[in-house]
Parts: C-alpha cells; structure tokens; sequence
C-alpha cells in the first residue's frame, strides 16, 4: 500500500516558487567539505554521505506550519541553501541569496498502525538512500508524515557537506520553538545568527595559513610516523568499486552495565569514550590474532569531534567537525585497564591538537588518494550522549519532538561502531559493508564487543608512560561525548591546593567553590565551630582554550573534589559568580547519590537562563543598560589603581582579538601591575564556565538557599531582585544585599554582612533539625 503523496507549494506563483534569486555569495569550502565533495564526484550514486534523521513530533500540527517553520530556518541559516562550485581557486560554497522551499507530505491518516510503521520505514529508507546532485543548489530536504493531527514523524535529509550532529540538535530546537511561536501567533523567539559557516571557513582558512598549528602539525607527523592500515579480515575479498552497501546491527545494553562503565571511567579518570573505545579495540584485536598478524596489534580507529571549542561557533549550523586518529599498541597479555589509560592518553592528545585537518593527517601518513576503501582508516567509533544534545525530549508549550534510530543511508568505513544513549539505555552498534562482512560477522563483532564491556573493572588509574601520560589540562570534545572528567592527575593537583580552616571542628563543614582569592575573612565571621573548605577551581598553568562540555559535568568534577574535601554529608555549598550555579548543581548531583545538603549559598550568582529567556529587545536593553554602568565604573577603577588599565581594556573582546592593550603596554602607552596577570588568568576561566552554563537550566530546587546579592547591582524590570532564580527555587530562598561590587562582596564591610547573615541562617537550619528530629523521635515512641 502506497500513502498519499502530497506538495506543498508556497503562496507565490508556482513560477515564482521555482525561481531562485540570481544573487549569491562566495566562500572558501572547508578541507572536510572539499574531501566530501569529491567523494561523492567519484561515486556520483552513493548515498553514504547523507545523513538521515527522523523526528517524532507532538502538537496541533499541519504541513502548511512546519513548511512555513522550515522555510524560516532556511532563510536563517546560509548553509540550508548552499549549493557547491568548483573554480579556478578551488571548491568555494555558493550562498544564494534565497531557496525557495518545499515540503513533501505523504499522508498516513488512513493507516493502521503497522502499516503507516512499515509506510515510514519504506520512504525513510528511500530518502535516506537518494542521493543529492552535486549540482544542487540546497543539500536538504524534508518529508512530513502525518498519522493524525496532532502526530506525525518528519523525515530530513542533509548532505554531510552542510550538516553535523550538533547543528541538527540546533535546529530542532529552533523547529520546536518556531512551531509553537506559529501558533501563539507571535514571532519565533531565535537568538540571533551572529556567524554563518561561511564566515567560519573563511576563518578557518586564515587560520591554517596562520602558523598557529605548527605544533600540532608536528604532534600528528610523530604519531602518524609509519603509519599502517588497521584493516579487520572480512568474509570476501574486497571488490575494485566500493558500493557502499551497509546494514546496522544493535545491542542494548542492561542498564545496570551502563552505570557500571561510568563509575568505572569515573575511577580510572577517564571518559566513557575511552573505556568504551579501549574494550572495541580489545575486541578487533582477537579479530586480529584470529588472522595471524604480528604479536603486537596496532590498532588504528578513526573519530569524529566537533572544533566548536570557541563561543562563538555554538551556533553555527554547517559541519564543524574533524576526524581523527587513535593509535593503540595492544600486546599479547595487555590488560583492560592499561589499554583503557593508553586510550585515555591518545584521546588528549588527539583533542590538544585537533584543529590539524584529517585531510593534512592523510598526506602526513603517505596515503594516496584511493576510490576502494575508506580514507585512512577502515574502523570508525563515536559515541554520542543524545540524539538532540540537550536531552531525549525537545519541548515548547503544546509541541514536542523526539528522535528515533536513524535509517542507513550506507556505510563509509568497513565497520562503523556507536554508542548512543537512549531513554531505554546505552546502545551500541555497528554499520558493516556487505560487501565485506556477512551478518553473522557483524553481529559477532558486536558480541565481543559486549563481552569486553562486561569485563571493565572499577578500579584506579593505570600508570602509562611518560609520552603517553594523559595532560593535566586535557578537556573534553563535544563530539566524544558530553560526559566527561578531569583526569586523575588534574584532580590530584586541584586537591592539593584545597585551603581548610578549623578542620577538625564538629560543626557541617562549608565548602566554597572558589575563582580568586582565599576567603579567610569570610571563614572568621562564620566562627570556629564549623570547618571551612576552599576548593580552588581556577585550572593551572596558563590561559588556554577548551572545547564544550555539559555544566553538569563540570558539577560533577566538582562533586569529586567536594568529596575529597569530605567523603560524606552533610554539606554547605558556596560559590560566588557561576561558580554559585555550579554549586546548585552539584547540590543536586550530591542528594541525589543520598548526601544531605542542609544550605546553598549564591554569592551575587545570576540564575542561568534568566536573561538568556528574555525577548530579543529586552537583552538589547538590558546589555546596554549594563555596559553604561560598567564602562565608567571599570574605568574609575583603572584610574584609582585598583585594577590595571590593561585588564580594563581587555575587558573588551576587539581589544583581546587585535592584542591593542599588550601592544600599548609594551610600548609604555600604559602600565600593568602585578596583579594584573593574576586577574587575566581567572578571568580566561571564568568566561570559560560562563560560556558552558549558557546552555545549562537547574532542574527546580527544593532545599535552602541563600542568596547574596551586590548592593551594586542594577535595579529595575530587567534586574530581578532574586537574581533570577525565583522559578528555579522551590524551598526556602532568602536575599541579602551586601555592600560592594560584585568583585569586592567578600572586603571587611562585605563578609561583615555574609558572615552575620549565615550565622543566623545556620542557626536557624540547625534549631529546625533538631527539632525535626525531636518530632521523628516522638513520631518513633507513637509507633512503637
């Protein structure tokens, strides 16, 4: 049975609708795009660069909304209509000015269920395994198929040369939010577009001619230094043409077993990639031994990350992607854990020195251009924590999307293995070329796969080698998961820099999440009768740039160094600035594993998401009314010398970009001060967490807080007294204003105030628990 295949045209003249705008512009393609587009100009037919998603969605729907919804983000984002030139100066991104766009429909009303499934199944196979004319103008499209009117799965299709993971999860979200816009009959509540990929490639471009990666280049020269293909036996010889025939294969992993890999990761110091990519490399090494190979396995295993490890870049919709390589030498005997610490270090290094392009890794390697097997490397592994990067759910008033499985649009390595957590769990899979592999091969291959999963002991890091030791400073790549770490060695470093006061004292210890400088004043005002932890949060060593990563799991870091402070409850948290955000959230994650937090303290620490929910003109106002009062303010300080005029220009992103401030001081225009690289330092940090809490929302919180905030403060509609966090708090919140800017809260008049303030507070818990207990007690005596 065939379902009932509709178009949807625009308002306009069916003329005018198939008329593109002449206009256009020109920008660089990036290395990963030009490789693609000759991919697909050597195998015009193949599909294996689609990458198909599905959506299922919820709400008062109709094909006319989401084509208007879709059309809109077409006109948003440059790259939905991007088409491809090749010119004399190389492949260039050809940017028409507009693409008109369709929406096609196919109706499955009608439908029993198991048919309009099997329907489903048939057109998104089918679109997945169309592929795009390189001479396209757009790489994207779109089929809607409804089941009722308030449900219904669409179906989008994007070439890889416009489209990743993370900018999918982008866009579901803008498509969730222009839905329910539509029909509130208001405007679509987008934040604004400030970089489109094309502006990015041309940064790229002048960026890799820049010289910056000079290092990095030589890092991948050593590692890639004779290099040799990690190919795993297949059932057939492989054939002259690749056909890119594939299938997926999954297994779902028991949940108990999923929780089982992350303690474990959590143990080693590791990310559950690197366990998860360490027990598949132990797998395809009995692969290996299997065939008769040398002694010791040499496994190459390709991986995506994503480059968006600047602010900027996190909404830029295009592919934002690189591909790298981890090398691991497995020798007869080796156990899990020193393959998974080898593992761990490869994939720092591979994420210090990403921006090198896979393409420059080929020529590096020696590997000639070869149209019967993939680039490089034959296996590829990525894990991914969500489908739509924020959760498993997108939702907005009455709408609400959800992803399924994707369909196989065909296989670009010999054996592709994910893992994609699930609401039902962590699943892994493999996409194999049938060309090469039988079924049973693949299934197989995921068998021990799972087998080597179930074998990961909890246990502690493994020392590796010198060359090999994992960097302190290593972060996380979106792209190898949101879910990660800090190293072993970074968390011994950051305990030994753990300030206690009263130590031994009986009373609940409290614990601040600290950025500058240690609060010893603070610690005196609140007494001698209970210790007072200082946890330095400020990374060592010098400024430098880090990749995203969830605020969640920069809480969780934070959970682990709470604990080496004190093992076990009850605790008070503190942190000034987003550290107090964090402290909330690592206030969640402690009640949660059962600790008791009896008070949260918010120390002039704005509720995430309070401004970033505000309409577009409100955050104008609100940004220009805030730099009015923090320009002159900032630069009477500069003057008084209680900052230098250096950290007051660089203040500035244009005057950090152009290095106007260390030029003027260089040539004495202005003077530093001995300070000054102090607060520089900090500050690199603190914009790195704010950056990350930017897409953070706190789930409610029902236990006691405190908030402190600066009498400096600006006051009115836009400047909530509750600092924003009123829907945020569902327990008992009180708000204290202190004297002081928000960097000088905790001078004498400041923890004067805090200090008098959190003395009654905790007296107040403290008389309230014991009488609760009282009334448990007595509760106890009726009952018994």
């Amino acid at each position: 049975m065939n379902g009932i295949a509709l178009k949807i045209a625009p308002a306009q003249a069916a003329d005018e609708a198939e008329a593109l705008d002449s206009g256009y512009a020109l920008f660089p393609a990036t290395a990963c795009q030009t490789r693609f587009w000759h991919e697909q100009k050597a195998s015009p037919q193949a599909s294996a660069l689609n990458i198909a998603f599905r959506l299922q969605l919820s709400g008062p729907l109709s094909a006319a909304s989401l084509e208007q919804v879709l059309a809109d983000l077409v006109a948003r984002h440059e790259i939905l209509r991007t088409g491809f030139l090749m010119t004399g100066a190389g492949l260039r991104q050809q940017v028409w000015s507009d693409a008109p766009f369709r929406l096609d429909v196919i109706d499955l009303t009608a439908f029993d269920d198991q048919a309009a499934q099997a329907e489903a199944q048939r057109v998104g196979g089918e679109q997945a395994r169309t592929p795009f004319d390189l001479a396209s103008r757009s790489y994207f499209r779109a089929v809607w198929l409804p089941r009722s009117a308030t449900q219904g799965e669409l179906q989008l299709t994007f070439h890889s040369l416009v489209m990743d993971g993370w900018s999918f999860a982008i866009l579901v979200r803008e498509l969730v939010e222009g839905l329910a816009a539509l029909h509130a009959g208001k405007d679509a509540d987008y934040p604004d577009v400030e970089l489109h990929h094309g502006d990015y490639a041309l940064w790229k471009e002048e960026f890799l001619a820049s010289g910056a990666l000079d290092r990095a280049r030589a890092h991948w020269r050593s590692e890639l230094h004779g290099f040799s293909r990690f190919d795993v036996p297949g059932d057939r010889a492989r054939p002259r043409e690749r056909r890119f025939q594939g299938v997926i294969r999954s297994i779902l992993l028991p949940l108990d077993l999923s929780e089982h890999l992350i303690a474990a990761a959590k143990a080693q110091g590791v990310t559950l990639f690197s366990v998860a990519a360490a027990s598949l490399a132990m797998a395809l090494q009995k692969a290996a031994d299997g065939a008769g190979v040398a002694s010791v396995a040499k496994i190459a295993i390709g991986t995506q990350m994503s480059v968006r490890d600047q602010q900027e870049l996190e909404g830029v919709i295009g592919p934002l992607i690189n591909t790298v390589i981890l090398r691991l030498d497995i020798a007869p005997g080796s156990t899990l854990a020193s393959v998974i610490a080898q593992c761990g270090a490869k994939l720092s290094d591979a994420i210090e020195h990403l921006h090198v392009p896979f393409e420059e890794m080929r020529e590096m390697a020696g590997e000639a251009s070869d149209t019967d097997r993939p680039p490089l490397c034959s296996v590829n592994f990525a894990l991914q924590q969500s489908f739509v990067g924020m959760g498993d759910e997108v939702r907005r008033d009455a709408f609400a999307a959800t992803t399924s499985p994707s369909f196989n649009a065909g296989a670009l390595y010999d054996l592709n293995f994910f893992m994609v957590r699930r609401p039902e769990g962590w699943r892994i899979s493999c996409e194999g070329d049938l060309d090469l592999y039988d079924v049973e091969t693949i299934d197989a291959h995921l068998a021990t796969w799972r087998e080597m999963l179930e074998r990961v002991q909890i246990s502690a890091p493994v020392p590796v080698s010198k060359t090999a030791a994992v960097q302190a400073h290593a972060p996380l790549a979106a792209g190898v998961g949101n879910s990660g770490f800090m190293s072993q060695a970074e968390m011994e470093a950051k305990a030994r820099n753990i300030v206690r006061f009263n130590e031994d004292a009986a009373g609940t210890p409290v614990i601040a999440l600290n950025n500058t400088a240690v609060l010893y004043g603070l610690a005196q005002q609140i007494g001698t009768d209970r210790p007072f932890f200082d946890i330095p949060m400020v990374p060592e060593g010098p400024p430098r740039e880090f990749p995203p990563r969830a605020f969640q799991d920069l809480a969780a870091d934070a959970v682990r160094l709470i604990r080496l402070a004190r093992p076990h409850g009850p605790y008070i948290l503190m942190g000034h600035c987003v550290l107090g955000a964090l402290s909330l959230e690592a206030a969640h994650q402690l009640r949660r594993e059962g600790e008791t937090v009896e008070l949260v303290v918010l120390n002039d620490s704005w509720c995430p998401g309070y401004r970033e929910g505000m309409g577009w003109l409100d955050r104008q106002i609100r940004k220009m009314q805030v730099r009015a009062d923090n320009i002159p303010r900032d630069f009477r300080k500069a003057m008084r010398g209680e900052i230098s005029m250096v950290s007051f220009l660089e203040q500035y992103r244009i005057v950090r970009t152009l290095g106007i401030a260390r030029f003027a001081l260089k040539l004495g225009l202005i003077k530093g001060d001995a300070s000054e690289h102090k607060v520089t330092e900090n500050r690199w940090y603190i914009e790195y967490l704010l950056a990350q809490q930017a897409r953070y929302r706190p789930a409610p919180y029902d236990g006691e807080v405190q908030i402190f905030r600066s009498a400096q403060v600006l006051k009115g509609r836009l400047f909530a007294w509750d600092l924003g966090w009123q829907s945020a708090l569902k327990g008992k919140a009180i708000v204290t204003e202190v004297p002081g800017m928000h960097d000088q809260i905790f001078r004498a008049a400041g923890t004067a105030v805090i200090g008098k303030q959190l003395r009654e507070r905790l007296a107040d818990i403290g008389a309230n628990g014991v009488e609760a207990a009282a009334q448990a007690s007595d509760g106890a005596a009726l009952h018994s």
